[in-house]
């Protein structure tokens, strides 16, 4: 497989009533507790908890004779969300309207269903998230009234689903996993800036990397994961990596010399390298530094990804004001995210950005990706971010879905470096 070449390289009875939306909860795993946690570990609500189809907190749901679904009135215009990530399809129909979507989360499994729509703002075959916009409300079918109508069905025959009872058991919940086909082949995505070996020859607050990256090993396995972008992973860290992890991970770069500072390291009992190839990022004052894109292929599931990690950089002293050289380095990023999309496959991007807002927003604009903490998916005219964001993060695009996002200072507490890990449990879904 070679890259594209961006870069070198429901029910019928129901009453009227009303459906409240409930309060969104946290989505999350167990923690490993083979390293001292710190307490300001924070685990975040994100795109990976079902969401209500509407935005309005309350809407009236009114009973819809001889069909499987429900009609809620609401302005039009309003805003239609996914409740469930999966692939939307956008066909018409008589009843449903000319904008009726389809999102299935994967064949045989739960189906949602939005009619009445005065547009679609997604394509037939796109992978949409959940709280993703998939159009807006209208009057088109069969609809007396500025209305969406709403509907779920699940398994190979297409059952149909109370949806009132389904929007309020699921909405606000994690999505499960028995969802997607591959539901039990997650796997743990990191971010992690090592704090390169240069920088603590004279530093007395951290140890030497021959201290460090030791221990560093020893927190990855604390925290199984099984795939991470590393950055300021020089050359010394990586020997001692290397060494003292026998071999469990495979690297890219593969190299002993060179610049191996902006590196992707994945398990190999659980992922094998299928290929990659960099891409140039303007660095310090516009000098170029390559940043890896690998391809995986997870052994349980056959599928496959491709994994972007980068330093973008950093306003410090000698250097100067270097946001508008982070600017650039995200159009350029985004540009080849749009490219590995185009295979049909998941990709995950990691990376120290060193930019809150202003690199979630750029990064997120028009839907392009999401970050494991969105809340909501950033749109052509919005961006909401996440609370509390870092300067490190972990995005996403395509067909695969997140479970867990937490940001653990442990590193910072532990004195094994100046930044925290970002961690995601995540699922490759075709």
């Amino acid at each position: 497989m070679t890259f594209p070449r961006l870069s070198r390289a429901l029910g019928g009875v129901l009453a009227i009533g009303l459906v409240a939306v409930p309060a969104v909860v946290t989505a999350g795993g167990a923690t490993p507790l083979a390293v001292q946690l710190d307490a300001a570990a924070t685990t975040q609500p994100s795109t990976s908890t079902v969401t209500y189809p509407l935005t309005r907190t309350r809407a009236v749901a009114e009973r819809v004779y001889g069909r499987p679904g429900v009609v809620i009135r609401t302005p039009c215009r309003s805003v239609v969300r996914a409740a469930t990530p999966g692939t939307a399809y956008v066909s018409s129909s008589r009843t449903g309207g000319a904008h009726l979507v389809h999102i299935l989360t994967s064949p045989n499994r739960t189906s949602t269903w939005y009619g009445y729509m005065r547009s679609a703002t997604i394509r037939s075959g796109q992978w949409v998230q959940a709280g993703q916009q998939i159009g807006t409300v209208g009057r088109q079918g069969i609809a007396t009234s500025c209305s969406l109508y709403f509907a779920v069905t699940r398994g190979p025959s297409a059952t149909r689903v109370s949806p009132i009872s389904w929007l309020r058991y699921f909405v606000g919940k994690p999505v499960p996993n028995t969802w997607f086909a591959q539901g039990n082949s997650s796997f743990k995505l990191a971010s992690f800036n090592t704090l390169g070996a240069s920088h603590t020859v004279n530093n007395t607050n951290y140890a030497s990397y021959t201290v460090r990256t030791p221990s560093q090993v020893s927190m990855l396995n604390a925290f199984g994961v099984d795939v991470a972008g590393l950055q300021e992973f020089q050359q010394p860290q990586r020997a001692v990596f290397v060494a003292d992890t026998n071999n469990a991970y495979g690297i890219w770069p593969t190299g002993t010399t060179g610049d191996s500072d902006n590196s992707i390291i994945w398990r190999n009992s659980k992922f094998e390298f299928v290929s990659a190839t960099t891409m140039p990022i303007p660095y310090f004052n516009g000098g170029i530094r390559q940043m890896p894109v690998v391809q995986l292929r997870q052994r349980a599931t056959g599928l496959t990804a491709y994994f972007m990690n980068v330093h973008n950089p950093a306003s410090i002293q000698p250097y100067g004001d270097q946001s508008a050289w982070r600017a650039k380095a995200i159009v350029i990023e985004r540009a080849e995210v749009t490219a590995l999309l185009k295979t049909g496959r998941p990709v995950f991007f990691t990376g120290d950005f060193n930019d809150r807002a202003n690199a979630y927003c750029p990064v997120t604009a028009g839907g392009l990706m999401i970050a494991g903490n969105t809340v909501v998916p950033s749109t052509a005219t919005s961006c909401t971010v996440p609370v509390n964001p870092w300067i490190d993060w972990i995005f996403m695009a395509g067909p695969a879905q997140f479970q867990s996002y937490t940001t653990d200072t442990t590193p910072k507490t532990e004195h094994i470096s100046d930044h925290p890990i970002v961690l995601s449990q995540v699922l490759i879904t075709r």
